[in-house]
């Protein structure tokens, strides 16, 4: 029985992976504190994986295909990046509004990056198939 959406390459194998326990499984054993758990669990994986820098998420991202992230603005208290891709255009596409755990990432590194506390928000742009990432520190 072949469950992937077009052959079994390997994108569509870690599409598949990621589907299944991001949006599906985590979702419901978590309830109502999935997203506030995986942005919590980004924040680990970061100090797990030493991701101290920007460059450190670009390449753990590429790696386990989040999707392709690029710094589109830095201001005095925040920096704006932008999560694109064909995992990103997947997801976006099955519905899922769930990028709690990149965000979680994108902040800890920031967070240790520049000293200053940091927290990420998420913009998801439906009709642009991409996520803005909003670091703001204090």
């Amino acid at each position: 029985m072949n469950f992937f959406m077009q052959d079994n390459n390997q994108h569509e194998h870690v599409y598949f992976v990621n589907q299944l326990y991001r949006d599906f499984l985590l979702p419901t054993i978590l309830g109502t504190d999935n997203d506030a758990i995986l942005y919590w669990g980004g924040k680990r994986i970061a100090r797990k994986y030493d991701l101290l820098s920007f460059e450190d998420v670009v390449s753990f991202f590429n790696t386990a295909e989040f999707g392709l992230l690029e710094k589109t603005k830095t201001h005095r208290n925040e920096e704006i990046f932008k999560l694109t891709g064909q995992s990103v255009t997947d997801r976006i596409n099955s519905g899922s509004q769930e990028f709690s755990l990149e965000a979680g990432i994108v902040a800890e590194a920031i967070q240790k990056e520049t000293g200053r506390t940091t927290e990420c928000e998420i913009k998801i742009d439906d009709r642009k198939k991409e996520v803005k990432l909003l670091a703001k520190f204090d």
